[in-house]
């Protein structure tokens, strides 16, 4: 059983329900399941009913009679991607390929799923554990440590091969890192990756948006302060003007765990003097005491510990030959290849000096051992000298992740801009990147919503905290506004003018103050250029628009209904000014609103008129009859 796709198959079916399709046979100009698809094998099908059912699936063809088209698996549907019930009717089954399923080739010539995987940059993460064999490796490829590759430059590494793991720690340093945007700051999104925060305005903080997502450089609200109140051993304080805070005077005044004593600080309003000699090393916190506070030649013999001078503590170049004791330099403190030809005595290498097998490569002239002096295949790694595989002799491209020990790859072996965004490790969406006391670079914590970036000063790391923000200080009135304050509760009104009246909660304009013929429900008019009329003959109560004379119109006059406001008193038209045509589907006559009936009999009727292409036909509405008129032609 294969997974076959194949162009133009397509039948119909009148298959109802959820079960497996019963073929009815291939649509003209195509070819059917079993010859396009094959028995037994599976393939895409779609199925489209007249309804607007249809349903897109994995099935299995079956030779048979009738063939069938079992759906054994649902991708999409009309049933919220569940299989469909189908209805009654004749229905298209056809070979698909599902878009979720399809490769596409861009205009560049790139692969990728129609997800968007990108299937032609490969690199070590593509590849499964095991799949690449020792055949592929050069029989003279160096030891696993690494220990003989020199001198590798970006060439010799395939494109995304260096991974987290092979980065050693430290090893990314701002310098290492891609260049970004004036200002930018790292943070990370939803997904874990780091992304660039925009750098936002002259002035704006970096505010959190809570877990889940990166913060943003928002306005800070600001505010004055309201009260000082003075704390421990400090007097005064306001609320208003300028605030003093005071000293206390006291002998012994107790600030933490530690106190001032008389006998070492002196106290006054406004200051606090350190005694002379009055700072004993119990007065000195750890670590307090800097290279810079200590006076030059000040550090003599007495003051140094025993072992307190480590290598680190020298400078280099500084260990002379006057320094070094007789007889005090053995095999021990010398370095490998620390004895170099200049200080051997000429002539005091003899034979007895050389131990057995220890003439190596080394020790020979350079070139003295040619092609001729080795044997097929005796060069395998043990015998590669260290720092001998130089780039010249590496293939491009030949180094891959697998070759690269864990943390190998310092910061000297990374360009400068080539660690961007997409090589940072995942982290937590919101996240920023600060760097702690000792130079580490570490995750600072999102916050809540609506907390700000705030410096804790140098040597620390910033942290999110809820702004302080302050109350309105001062209340000022604006256009057409009285009132204002700087305390207490503040009262602003709306000034009064011609035509406004204003009252509590209430602002109401009297047209009569500076319009004509002011009066309830009147329609307002130009009457110039800026004048207003509230005329006098319009007048609208919210529902009708009421005319107290004629209407006269140029244009036509479009409406659903023209009723008279009064029943049999208006006439359509008049003696002088007649109607020229009246143009009507059914010319409809009635009388059953007037009182007394017509003029004749006195009798009501409801009669309708209406036009044949040789007769005038009359109907009688209320009895049913019909009539034509006798027309004689002249």
């Amino acid at each position: 059983m294969a997974l076959v796709v194949n162009d133009r198959v397509k039948e119909t079916s009148t298959t109802t329900g959820t079960g497996t399709f019963s073929l009815a046979g291939a649509v003209s100009g195509f070819e059917g399941f079993v010859a396009g698809i094959g028995n037994s094998n599976t393939t895409y099908y779609a199925i489209v009913n007249s309804n607007g059912e249809f349903e897109v699936g994995l099935g299995t063809v079956t030779d048979a009679a009738p063939d069938t088209l079992a759906r054994t698996t649902i991708i999409s549907s009309s049933n919220s991607d569940s299989a469909v019930n189908f209805g009654a009717g004749t229905k298209n089954v056809f070979c698909t390929l599902p878009a979720s399923k399809a490769v596409i080739l861009d205009a560049s010539g790139n692969i990728s799923a129609n997800n968007g995987v990108n299937l032609t940059a490969l690199n070590a993460t593509q590849l499964t554990s095991g799949t690449v064999p020792d055949a592929r490796f050069p029989s003279t490829l160096p030891a696993l440590n690494g220990s003989a590759l020199t001198n590798l430059n970006a060439t010799a590494l395939a494109s995304g091969s260096v991974a987290s793991a092979r980065l050693a720690d430290d090893s990314v340093t701002l310098a290492k890192m891609a260049s970004g945007t004036d200002g930018n700051i790292i943070s990370y999104d939803a997904s874990g990756n780091p992304v660039a925060v925009a750098t936002g305005s002259d002035g704006q903080v970096l505010t959190s948006a809570g877990a889940g997502a990166p913060p943003t450089f928002e306005t800070p609200t600001v505010g004055d302060i309201t009260s000082v109140v003075a704390g421990t051993n400090l007097s005064g304080g306001g609320t208003s003007g300028d605030v003093t805070i005071n000293l206390a005077d006291a002998s012994t005044s107790a600030k933490g765990a530690a106190s001032f004593s008389s006998d070492n600080f002196a106290a006054s309003s406004g200051a606090i003097t350190i005694k002379d000699l009055g700072v004993a090393t119990a007065e000195i916190q750890d670590d307090a005491v800097s290279q810079a506070k200590i006076a030059d030649d000040a550090v003599g013999a007495d003051q140094l510990a025993a072992n307190a001078v480590v290598t680190a503590s020298i400078v280099d170049d500084n260990v002379t030959q006057a320094k070094i004791a007789d007889d005090a330099v053995g095999a021990d403190q010398l370095a490998a290849n620390a004895v170099v030809t200049a200080s051997i005595v000429d002539a005091n290498v003899t034979t007895a000096k050389i131990a057995d097998a220890n003439i190596t490569v080394a020790k020979m002239a350079a070139n003295s051992v040619d092609s001729n002096q080795y044997v097929d295949g005796s060069i395998d790694t043990a015998h590669i000298a260290n720092d001998q595989i130089t780039n010249a002799l590496m293939a491009d491209n030949a180094i891959d992740t697998a070759q690269i020990a864990a943390s190998a790859v310092e910061t000297a072996k990374i360009n400068d801009d080539a660690v961007t965004l997409a090589k940072m490790a995942a982290g937590t969406d919101g996240n920023i990147i600060s760097y702690d006391a000792s130079g580490n670079p570490v995750a600072v914590a999102t916050g809540s919503s609506g907390q700000v970036l705030t410096s804790a000063g140098a040597g620390a790391v910033p942290s999110f905290q809820t702004p302080t923000v302050g109350d309105i200080t001062s209340v000022v009135a604006g256009s057409g506004l009285t009132g204002g304050g700087t305390s207490g509760d503040v009262t602003l009104n709306v000034g009064a003018g011609t035509g406004i009246d204003v009252a509590a909660d209430a602002i109401s304009v009297d047209v009569s103050d500076f319009m004509a013929n002011g009066s309830n429900n009147r329609i307002v008019t130009a009457t110039g250029a800026d004048a207003q009329n509230a005329e006098a003959n319009l007048t609208f109560d919210g529902s009708t628009l009421a005319v107290s004379g004629a209407i006269t119109t140029t244009g036509n006059i479009t409406t659903d209904h023209v009723l008279p406001t009064a029943n049999d008193t208006f006439d359509l038209g008049a003696d002088g000014n007649v109607w020229r045509n009246v143009y009507t589907g059914d010319l409809h006559l009635t009388n059953e609103a007037k009182g007394e009936g017509n003029s004749v009999d006195g009798t009501k009727g409801n009669w309708t008129i209406q036009e044949g292409e040789e007769h005038l036909f009359i109907l009688n509405n209320k009895s049913g009859k019909k009539y034509k008129f006798k027309l004689e032609e002249i």
